[in-house]
């Protein structure tokens, strides 16, 4: 009744596409087109428990790195730029009944509790299946998420930046935006784009409901979506992740070394 033409569209196609294409740019700088982790086979044993657990604390010194500098900068340029339309949206936004419903379940699949269980269904599925590979995706999922958490909330309760809806002063970065781009690179680095694309997908329609529903601005989701796939970079590509195998060589009447790297 009531809504302007302008407002109506904001609500739907256009707050949609605003969010998706901003995350797509981000996702297309941030995540390359590489192939999925060749060493990783279900033939590959599970990793234990207690191993999965000693990496964690060290995964809080590995994120400190030039690639999270990186990931980072190019996320908190992405943010710097959608900052512009922090306003415009979230004045915008009213009441769409069909909307809302469509977008209700983003806030409960988003949710850190939800993702680290997903780490933990695949990881203990992986290990009374045998499937090596699945239970190091479980385990890398786990990893991710208490990581990208554990930054995540003290930027928060540093930043101290008032909500959109007012209801606190922890909106920036996205905490539910950070879990779910964890879990969806992680399946992108595992398994490749076909699972890759559709939990790119599901992450983009979380950080849509939060800047929907009025809890985070673009500029949050974006920077959150940032710290997931930094926190999945730091937890399968930094130290602990790969082994050296050192190979002695001769021939043609030398002698020497060859280091060869290889994911663990």
């Amino acid at each position: 009744m009531g809504l302007s033409a302008r407002t109506t569209a904001f609500c739907g196609p256009s707050l949609v596409g605003s969010v998706t294409r901003a995350l797509h740019v981000l996702l297309v700088l941030l995540v390359p087109g590489c192939s999925p982790l060749a060493a990783q086979t279900n033939a590959t044993p599970p990793p234990s428990i207690g191993a999965v657990v000693r990496e964690m604390p060290r995964d809080l010194w590995r994120f400190i790195s030039w690639d999270t500098g990186i990931v980072l900068g190019i996320g908190g340029g992405a943010a710097a730029i959608g900052h512009v339309w922090d306003d415009d949206l979230a004045g915008e936004i009213e009441t769409n009944v069909r909307l809302n419903n469509a977008m209700e379940p983003g806030h409960t699949y988003g949710a850190f509790s939800v993702q680290a269980l997903l780490g933990v269904g695949l990881y203990t599925g992986g290990w009374l299946a045998k499937e090596g590979r699945l239970a190091t995706t479980g385990a890398d999922i786990m990893r991710a998420q208490l990581l990208s958490q554990a930054y995540v909330q003290a930027i928060k309760y540093t930043v101290q930046r008032e909500r959109p809806d007012g209801s606190n002063s922890v909106s920036f970065p996205s905490g539910h935006s950070a879990s779910a781009f964890a879990t969806a690179s992680v399946l992108q680095r595992h398994y490749g784009w076909k699972v890759g694309v559709p939990a790119a997908l599901a992450a983009g329609y979380v950080a849509t409901a939060r800047v929907h529903d009025n809890k985070h601005y673009l500029s949050d989701v974006i920077f959150g979506a940032a710290m997931g796939i930094a926190a999945q970079r730091t937890v399968t590509l930094h130290a602990g992740r790969y082994g050296m195998v050192l190979t002695p060589v001769a021939g043609g009447g030398r002698a020497g070394v060859l280091a060869v790297i290889r994911p663990r």
